[in-house]
């Protein structure tokens, strides 16, 4: 898949930010941001979309700060972490340890976002996991800060007297008395990495809570999300995915309607979808042929649709344009392809 991050990051960054009055559609048409887009379930924005946001953002992060500081109690940091990513953390929450717990967490981050990653070292009884932010990401405390409260609460639920260190690449931060509190440390700012050690003997005691049963189906609802995103490319599978959805729900007239039905649903021009979708080296008409090719394989396959219908549901000039579309890509005409499978014309 490619790096992406999951458009709940941008939503709720945009409603808190809403919320303290800053001006969230400049933002959003900087980014050219689609409400389509922010409010899509399961949807991801691209690497490039998601650094963009980060830029236009960071002017307000001393928001976040604020909110940091009100907001550091560590059932209030899972239960805000729990109401965004349920699956996720839901998952962490009924492990058999505090070590699991982490790695619950590390390994199925993706769900989250994947432009970012953890470096792992065990150092006897202490655990060392470094924060790594992708290249050309602003230098800046958030992002590392936010994942490493997370984590430091999660431990502390399994572990309560676990001590923690931390590190941040970043520079010193104004309310910086208020975060050593939070995580019971002095934090060292303009290090080398971003990393949080974890001191404590009681990392892997197994937890009184757990639940074997539960874990077992969590774990496989968290896998079959996993791997749905390999699948992912960020904007292009959410024009994909609209596409697909416009053709079956039998919305349009014709080609050109189409598209002028794709631009008014993303709010944004043709040219600003396809400059956004040559990013990941497609266009709009590559989509179209895409979904055209597998929506014609499928309804061949598996109805009883008539050729003449799906080439009218696909919004051909005509059966023979259809015809000689289909025999280019799949080397067959539709009759044959059908034959071929022992479906009913």
């Amino acid at each position: 898949m490619g790096k992406s991050v999951s458009n709940i990051i941008a939503r709720s960054t945009l409603h808190f930010l809403r919320e303290n009055g800053v001006n969230t559609d400049a933002i959003r048409a900087q980014c050219q941001l689609s409400q389509y887009e922010l409010d899509k379930n399961d949807g991801r924005i691209s690497d490039k979309q998601h650094l963009r946001f980060i830029r236009e953002t960071e002017p307000y992060d001393f928001l976040w700060q604020e909110r940091m500081r009100q907001t550091d109690a560590d059932d209030q940091i899972i239960s805000g972490a729990y109401a965004l990513f349920p699956e996720l953390v839901g998952y962490c929450l009924n492990q058999k340890n505090a070590e699991e717990a982490v790695l619950g967490y590390i390994r199925n981050r993706v769900i989250i976002g994947n432009c970012d990653n953890f470096v792992l070292r065990k150092e006897g009884e202490h655990l060392a996991i470094g924060y790594v932010e992708e290249s050309g990401m602003p230098q800046r405390n958030y992002s590392a800060i936010g994942n490493f409260m997370l984590l430091r609460a999660l431990v502390r639920l399994y572990a309560p007297t676990t001590e923690s260190v931390v590190s941040l690449r970043g520079s010193d931060e104004r309310g910086r008395k208020r975060l050593d509190d939070a995580f019971g440390c002095h934090c060292q700012f303009g290090q080398e990495a971003n990393i949080i050690y974890f001191k404590g003997a009681d990392l892997a005691s197994p937890a009184e809570t757990y639940l074997p049963l539960l874990n077992k189906n969590q774990h496989q609802l968290i896998t079959r999300k996993v791997a749905a995103l390999e699948h992912e490319q960020g904007f292009s599978s959410l024009i994909y995915s609209l596409i697909d959805e416009v053709i079956e729900n039998d919305h349009i007239q014709d080609e050109t309607s189409f598209m002028d039905h794709i631009c008014a649903v993303m709010g944004m021009s043709r040219w600003t979808i396809n400059i956004r979708l040559g990013q990941e080296e497609t266009n709009l008409s590559l989509l179209l042929k895409k979904v055209r090719i597998n929506k014609s394989c499928r309804w061949l396959a598996e109805t009883n649709l008539s050729i003449q219908d799906i080439s009218e549901r696909l919004r051909f000039s005509s059966l023979s344009v259809f015809s000689r579309f289909f025999s280019t890509h799949m080397g067959s005409s539709p009759l044959h392809y059908r034959r071929r499978l022992g479906q009913r014309i």
